[in-house]
């Protein structure tokens, strides 16, 4: 009993030791101190007031009272809240990151003793207390707006959540976007991106919250079909910001750090989360084609993970390589999701077959759905042509360029498919026969004419074409893949180490 007693005690004391992420402390003591952030604010509760001024100024020289006054006024605050916290919050995250990550600048991100991951996440907890900030600021006078009519408060808070979640979302991905390896010149491209990004944004969010405002979320809060829904957009919300956050952790972390493996366990379990909640909403709702909700989402990301996998560098740290199993079957699942392009290359193909064979099985095997033979080509001849890039541009890469950056890789894939689609029009305009006609020819190695065929000939000759660069492909790149499953092993342990230990 006293052993339990001392064990709890000494468990309580430890909190002593407990200390908020040193990151946030840094940021918002900065904050405090500039007048960006305090500025802002000010200006956002001035404008709030003179709204709700305005409308009632505007409402006491009408005879009759509006009953949809208080809707009226809580749409103007969920405008300007949305555009205030959309525009200014990610884009001052994102700058203050893009800020320290310029080599240059020997700031958190290169003399800190914080893990990557810790650095991130203080951040994004930054990041969230302002946003905090700005939304306690705008509550009382939604909340007011109930008062009014028009409102009622579940709707009012619900809104709000959702607002703040997208706002949170936006934060994390300016943070990816500021992580990335990049000069000067391509951050302010990616700012301006950012800008413009986000008025597409705050038009999504507000149109979205009309949308509730309309629906009556209030009275909706008592059906379960509701709280389903909430949760599945809240969790789809909560995988994009952890998807986002596990790139940027990678995007920082030293070189000699093993940065694919939290990537790809991420990717890996949010694609088999993914699957097993579109099963079961495809067989609750007795309806298999929605399965493809999660088919073409994973198949798209699956497609950017491929250009990022084939970015890797070929030789392991030493660093990396002490980390590998002995043992058979665990160092082939960790060539699987260690760096290096060669095992990043099978854990993309596993994963596109397990996805288009989990479909074609839950369409095929349910009544009331199947996935049409058009479909199915299609799908599969843009795997094949994606890979084959990926394969080609490695061997380019490797054969020509090997003194670039393994990051050119990527690059040199999305060159290659851009260029085969734009050669052929280019061959057209000087033969003086380019036409809105010829865009549905057949391109034999194009991968946007797949889309664009009505044939049935065509999209299969597009189908065999595709899968026989990718045999040539494979066939080229044999070797170099046996030699890297033949490199990824532990170092031997020194003969002396091996005598003292005997």
């Amino acid at each position: 009993m006293n052993a339990k007693l001392s064990s709890l005690k000494s468990h309580f004391l430890n909190w002593r030791e407990w200390e908020m992420n040193p990151i946030v402390i840094k940021e918002l003591r900065q904050g405090v101190r500039s007048w960006t952030v305090t500025g802002m604010l000010m200006l956002f509760l001035v404008v709030l007031f003179i709204t709700s001024l305005g409308f009632l100024i505007t409402e006491s020289f009408e005879v009759s009272a509006n009953m949809g006054l208080g809707g009226t006024l809580f749409s103007a605050f969920m405008i300007i809240l949305a555009g205030a916290s959309m525009f200014f919050i990610p884009l001052y995250t994102g700058v203050r990151v893009a800020a320290e990550r310029v080599e240059n600048n020997p700031d958190l991100l290169y003399v800190s003793t914080l893990s990557p991951a810790r650095i991130i996440f203080g951040k994004f907890l930054c990041s969230a207390y302002i946003s905090v900030l700005f939304f306690s600021a705008c509550m009382p006078f939604m909340a007011f707006t109930n008062l009014l009519r028009g409102v009622d408060l579940p709707t009012v808070f619900f809104i709000l959540g959702f607002l703040f979640l997208a706002v949170c979302a936006a934060n994390m991905f300016a943070i990816f976007l500021a992580c990335l390896p990049m000069s000067r010149p391509f951050k302010f491209l990616f700012i301006l991106y950012g800008i413009f990004q986000s008025v597409g944004a705050i038009a999504s969010m507000v149109g979205i919250s009309f949308t509730f405002m309309r629906s009556g979320v209030g009275a909706m809060m008592s059906g379960r079909d509701f709280w389903i829904g909430t949760a599945t957009a809240t969790g789809l919300g909560l995988m994009v910001m952890g998807l986002f956050y596990v790139l940027a952790v990678a995007l920082i972390s030293p070189p000699s750090a093993n940065r694919a493996l939290p990537v790809r366990i991420y990717l890996t379990a949010i694609w088999l989360i993914g699957g097993v909640f579109a099963f079961i909403w495809a067989d609750q709702a007795s309806d298999p084609d929605r399965i493809q909700a999660w088919t073409f989402p994973s198949i798209i990301v699956l497609m950017f993970a491929l250009l990022v996998t084939i970015s890797n560098n070929d030789d392991l740290s030493l660093r990396v390589q002490r980390t590998i199993p002995r043992n058979s079957f665990k160092r082939f699942l960790a060539f699987l999701f260690y760096n290096g392009a060669a095992g990043g290359l099978f854990w993309v193909v596993s994963l596109l077959v397990a996805t288009y064979a989990f479909t074609i099985v839950v369409m095929d095997f349910n009544t009331g759905g199947s996935l049409s033979q058009d479909d199915r080509q299609k799908m599969i001849t843009m795997c094949l042509y994606a890979l084959a890039y990926a394969l080609t541009a490695l061997f380019i890469h490797r054969k020509f360029l090997s003194r670039r950056p393994a990051k050119l890789t990527g690059l040199l894939a999305v060159l290659l498919a851009g260029g085969w689609a734009i050669a052929p029009s280019i061959f057209l305009f000087f033969a003086n026969q380019l036409s809105w006609k010829s865009v549905d020819g057949l391109q034999l190695g194009n991968l946007f004419n797949v889309f664009f065929t009505h044939d049935d000939k065509q999209a299969s000759l597009h189908e065999l074409f595709a899968f026989g660069w990718l045999m040539v492909a494979i066939g080229i790149n044999a070797a170099w893949f046996s030699r890297q499953l033949r490199k990824f092993r532990p170092p031997e342990a020194p003969a002396n180490t091996q005598a003292a230990e005997i």
